[in-house]
């Protein structure tokens, strides 16, 4: 919402030409050649904009579409501009939306929280086979603690730039929003939700039958 607002009123640059290859590398370029001018209370600090700006161009690209429009920024040829997928993003910035999401990109998110929740069973020398991991998964009283870990475990990965798309968008949803629709009430990520999560699994794993 501020990179919207700061565009719009020339405060910072959309984006400027540049020699990377688009995603983390241009997510965390733009970052720093724009640093100065992000309020405090928005920036990371500069030793973390490498992890930050990997972060950043997974939830640019995973979770938002550009909207065309006439006019919108960063149409037709510019020498100094850059025409990344990231970039593009960031100058694009009054015309996002959040991505749609079909049937395919949460059924691969129900496949990534089956494999997490196998590989938890097996970090803690647990059997469980494939249909017990699908039935957790499906299950309304262990569904929502599958998506927390595999959300989790998605969040570890996107600090080096890895994502899976809108599968990552369809398990923030599964965790952050109310069954009826929109954000929870006063929802925050916090470390512990995420510990009771696995627990709880645990306990649903050492429970089947």
């Amino acid at each position: 919402m501020w990179i919207s607002e700061a565009i719009e009123k020339q405060l910072i640059q959309p984006a400027q030409a540049a020699r990377h290859s688009g995603g983390p590398d241009a997510a965390t370029e733009w970052l720093r050649s724009n640093y100065r001018h992000i309020p405090e209370d928005l920036r990371p600090p500069e030793s973390d904009l490498d992890e930050f700006g990997a972060f950043f161009s997974t939830f640019l690209t995973s979770s938002f579409d550009v909207v065309k429009k006439p006019g919108t920024k960063g149409e037709g040829p510019t020498p100094t501009r850059c025409f990344c997928c990231v970039c593009m993003q960031i100058v694009n910035a009054p015309h996002l939306q959040t991505k749609k999401l079909f049937v395919k990109d949460k059924r691969r998110a129900d496949f990534l929280m089956a494999e997490c929740v196998t590989e938890l069973a097996k970090e803690h020398r647990l059997h469980i086979n494939d249909e017990q991991a699908t039935r957790l998964v499906a299950d309304k009283t262990s569904r929502r603690d599958a998506a927390y870990i595999t959300y989790g475990h998605w969040l570890i990965k996107r600090l080096s730039g890895e994502s899976d798309g809108p599968s990552m968008l369809a398990l923030w949803r599964l965790v952050a929003w109310d069954p009826r629709g929109g954000m929870r009430s006063g929802f925050t990520l916090q470390l512990n939700d995420f510990k009771d999560a696995e627990s709880s699994l645990l306990a649903a794993i050492r429970n089947m039958k």
